[in-house]
């Protein structure tokens, strides 16, 4: 019945009366949409299909029809990308073709730039709580190792988020947002010219949601930037951004098999497994960017600084930690046009340097309960006790790129590229105490089952070369065949290095062929890929529950991905995405305790967890002249394992389906979006340990928001 409501609600728009211009033709599609843009595959300008990698462009007007509570709203249907939240924050939770999967928090192993800025720390930690989601124009995902240009740590892929600029913006905009589970959302920005050449805007957010579904589920943030902007007489720009946010979020922990049954039936979750019930992100942010865009004969100059100062205060299982963390960085390209042997050509230049400074402190929780031996059974708060580690983490990445960009022929186009990185981590501190999993309590030092007590350090460094080819072939005016053959580096964090200080750069490779088709009704984009990775480094799940991460020897990435859009008239557009997965551990022992032994259990061969073997979407967008507008998208992610073992598989979820209903006139636009149609009761994530222990984390239930937006 429900895939029936679907199928009906995907073809209720061509029933709907169509206007005579757009019936006659049914070609309604604009240049725009017939050759997108991307400026980060190649750093360069370029039509997707003229880029020699699998590139996903989030449009503006498909991320206006969303309500931009997040990254995952925007991100959601893209093949080979999955994204989700537990309570609509920014704890999204981002995997490129497997590469995030062992991130706990936060997104790792992919580069996020902000208009082309990194704001991905020096070892690969991304955190999305000071992007206001609202200022978004658009976001480029480029899928595969580019390390090439974008340095170390972008082994998965890179996403550039994109927004408004105030050269182009000129009026105010207003939103309000109200939904189910207390959901509210507001903004408010205003651009305008004040003087010859000189453009500002100014932008305010506040988010927020108790998602009363789960307990301790609250997220909210409230954000503010200004954004001033000035283009010189000879086209000269310099764009600034500086913007301040502070954020809440809880974090729930999973359920057990038996807690997660009863959340399918009620669809409330109240508990959490285990004693860690308090656990989130609270946050405090100032981020400052600008970067210089000139022109000098045949030279384009773009220099670019950064500086983000974040604290924040992050209750976890064990113990509390409060950081404080300074990232500065700069980025400086050259772009040079000129002719070799005869052939045009572009040559990308530059050099990139990031140092994040970062001071910790590690705390028991103040409050608990005890049982048997006094093992914690509850955390009663998340306020901080007695100081247990302080900790200071020092980390340098620099490194320098040469791209060289021939178009032999109007149907050529060959790149050529190399890039070095260095990145050293210097990370010391004092262990006084720690809580210890085997007796469920906390010790203090000297104890025998406390490692590091006392004074300790870690001094590790990573040198890589990283090359890069891609060739694009336009065999006609609507398709272009692609290749590439690239390579990717992936550094532990500063965590994973805190937690095992013996692990191994991760050395990404990839084999990539692809046809990309631009057609005025029609597009789609084809990749097939083959990636082998060596020393990845994988997340174990120990029989306590906790986290640990080990090198595995190596392992094997091939897949397939597919995405198209069909114009049935020039109001109704038909979608369709899909990918296939199999990842697979080619040289990978795990460690499993034995009765009193640990001892290493062969996996080779075996699956990764989490990511299944077929993930598709379908969708159908409608707009009428009149102001009328419907969006439907549904999702399958397939069945996948849970553990490294393969002992046992999660079904994952079957149409997953989104939906917004709206009207669009003149500057107003007001819509009805609703996520998760159906009320489809489904876990973000189940894991198993090597004891059988299952845990799952739940996703939302069905929400609603509606919405408003006046441009003025």
């Amino acid at each position: 019945m429900k895939r029936l409501v679907l199928f009906s609600l995907m073809l209720l728009s061509a029933a709907m009366p169509l206007c005579p211009e757009a019936s006659a033709s049914g070609e309604a599609t604009t240049e725009q949409e017939l050759g997108e843009i991307s400026v980060t595959a190649t750093r360069l300008e370029r039509r997707t299909e003229e880029v020699p990698a699998s590139v996903a462009v989030v449009d503006e007007s498909e991320i206006e029809d969303t309500k931009m509570f997040n990254l995952k709203e925007a991100l959601t249907g893209t093949p080979g990308l999955l994204i989700d939240t537990k309570n609509q924050g920014y704890d999204s939770r981002l995997i490129i073709r497997g590469s995030g999967l062992k991130a706990r928090y936060g997104v790792r192993e992919i580069m996020v730039l902000l208009n082309g800025v990194p704001v991905t720390d020096p070892d690969s930690l991304t955190r999305l709580d000071f992007i206001d989601t609202h200022l978004i124009e658009r976001i480029e995902v480029v899928k595969g190792p580019n390390s090439t240009l974008w340095g170390a740590n972008a082994a998965g892929g890179v996403i550039n988020i994109i927004t408004k600029s105030p050269f182009k913006t000129e009026g105010g905009v207003i939103k309000l947002g109200a939904g189910g589970h207390d959901t509210q959302n507001y903004h408010l920005s205003y651009s305008t010219g004040l003087g010859e050449g000189f453009f500002i805007s100014v932008n305010g957010s506040r988010r927020r949601s108790d998602n009363s579904w789960r307990r301790w589920n609250e997220f909210w943030t409230n954000q503010f930037s200004i954004m001033p902007s000035y283009i010189f007489s000879d086209g000269t720009t310099v764009e600034s951004v500086l913007s301040y946010t502070k954020a809440s979020l809880q974090l729930p922990g999973s359920l057990s098999e038996e807690q997660f049954q009863e959340y399918k039936k009620t669809g409330r979750a109240r508990e959490t497994f285990g004693p860690w019930q308090f656990s989130g992100r609270y946050s405090e942010s100032l981020f400052f960017s600008s970067k210089l865009t000139r022109e000098v004969g045949n030279l384009e100059f773009k220099p670019v600084v950064y500086v983000n100062k974040w604290r924040h205060h992050h209750p976890v299982t064990g113990r509390i930690n409060d950081a404080d963390t300074v990232t500065f960085g700069t980025d400086i390209q050259v772009n040079s046009s000129h002719t070799l042997w005869g052939i045009d050509g572009t040559l990308t230049a530059g050099v990139t340097a990031r140092y994040d400074d970062q001071e910790t402190d590690y705390f028991e929780y103040s409050e608990y309960s005890t049982g048997y031996k006094g093992r914690i059974t509850e955390v009663l708060s998340d306020d901080a006790g007695d100081l247990i580690e302080r900790q200071s983490r020092e980390t340098l990445l620099w490194g320098v790129y040469l791209q060289e960009s021939l178009r032999p022929s109007d149907r050529w186009i060959v790149d050529l590229g190399a890039r070095f990185d260095r990145v050293r981590f210097d990370i010391s501190g004092r262990k006084r105490g720690d809580y210890d999993w085997g007796s469920g309590t906390y010790l203090a030092c000297p104890d025998p089952r406390l490692t590091n007590c006392g004074d300790y350090g870690i001094e590790r460094r990573y040198d890589a070369l990283s090359p890069r080819i891609g060739v694009v072939y336009k065999m006609t005016d609507v398709f272009h065949l692609y290749g590439n053959a690239s390579t990717g580096i992936q550094t532990p964090t500063e965590g994973e290095l805190s937690e095992n200080p013996d692990l191994e750069l991760v050395k990404v490779k990839n084999l990539e062929v692809g046809l990309k088709a631009r057609h005025r009704k029609w597009t789609f984009d084809a990749a097939l890929y083959y990636s082998p990775v060596d020393d990845e480094i994988v997340r174990i799940i120990r029989d306590d529950g906790t986290s640990g991460y080990i090198n595995a020897g190596r392992t094997e990435k091939k897949g397939f991905e597919f995405s198209g859009t069909y114009h049935l008239t020039g109001a109704l557009s038909l979608g369709a995405s899909y990918a296939y997965a199999d990842y697979r551990f080619d040289e990978f022992a795990e460690p499993v305790r034995v009765d009193s032994t640990v001892v290493n259990i062969d996996r080779s061969g075996n699956r990764l967890p989490y990511i299944p073997a077929h993930q598709y979407t379908l969708s159908a967008h409608y707009r009428h002249p009149s102001g009328l507008k419907i969006r439907v998208q549904s999702h399958t992610w397939g069945p996948y394992y849970m553990d490294n073992a393969n002992t046992e598989r999660y079904g994952g979820y079957t149409l997953l389906t989104n939906a917004m209903i709206g009207y669009e006139k003149g500057g107003l636009d007001v819509a009805l979006n609703v996520d998760n149609l159906f009320d489809k009761r489904y876990a973000v994530e189940v894991t198993k340990d090597t004891r059988g222990v299952k845990r799952y984390v739940p996703a939302a239930p069905r929400t609603f928001m509606v919405r408003l937006t006046y441009r003025f």
